[in-house]
């Protein structure tokens, strides 16, 4: 057979198969790529979409217990504060109701001292004396209450005299309720069958710090004049407080 360019044809005839074979296995082999490689990209895709939907739907049940838990605390809060409110109602109609149970009581003994005193001794008594702060510097109100006990058949009429003693400009110094209100020789009247109390206003001298009261009452119906003397308080607290 004739040579094709130097080289025989049955050569020719098989090199030209070979080139055609790889040829038509590189199509081959791409097109297979290709369609794997589409497959691929198609399942990545399907596969972040999945994620992407289970992240969703995370991000959602959590917003929702997120929600929840807001409103949890908000009724806690709520409840919180309702306790509050009603454990301060509470404490603040115990203290009322103790403050008139003690008043009660007080009322109570201080009728009964009238009726029936504990010591069976009948006649004017000194029942109180009490010193509560006033609306002016330096200013108080001296409260003095008397009794006559078991003894009701007639009027007790007198007058009681209140000292306060203390210390001024460091020397012992005593001022009468008279002193104090310009009048030294006053005394206070009293007149009554049962119970009186007597109010007095004064202001304390600059300077005057008194530490007891020293109260004096005189009437026709004793023996001798009835005398008591008590600490000074203001409302319960020293008179330095004032």
């Amino acid at each position: 057979m004739t040579d094709v360019a130097g080289v025989p044809k049955a050569r020719f005839r098989r090199l030209l198969y070979a080139a055609l074979a790889s040829a038509l296995l590189a199509a081959l082999a791409g097109w297979i790529g290709y369609g794997f490689g589409q497959r691929s990209v198609g399942h990545d895709s399907a596969g972040e979409a999945e994620k992407r939907a289970v992240v969703a739907d995370h991000e959602q049940r959590v917003e929702i217990e997120n929600k929840q838990l807001h409103a949890r605390v908000a009724e806690l809060e709520m409840a919180r504060r309702l306790d509050r409110d009603a454990y301060g109602q509470v404490e603040t109609t115990l203290g009322d109701l103790q403050s008139q149970l003690a008043r009660q009581s007080d009322d109570l003994a201080f009728y009964r001292s009238i009726v029936s005193p504990a010591d069976g001794i009948q006649g004017l008594r000194i029942q109180r004396f009490e010193v509560l702060p006033g609306t002016a510097p330096r200013e108080v109100q001296l409260k003095l209450t008397l009794v006559q006990a078991m003894r009701h058949e007639s009027i007790v009429a007198g007058l009681a005299q209140i000292t306060l003693l203390g210390v001024k400009d460091d020397l012992p110094a005593r001022f009468s309720v008279g002193d104090l209100l310009g009048k030294p020789r006053a005394e206070l009247p009293f007149s009554f069958r049962y119970f009186q109390t007597i109010e007095q206003t004064v202001v304390l001298p600059e300077g005057f710090e008194p530490f007891e009261t020293e109260v004096r009452v005189r009437s026709s119906k004793l023996r001798a004049p009835v005398q008591q003397t008590f600490a000074w308080k203001v409302s319960g607290q020293p008179v330095a407080a004032l």
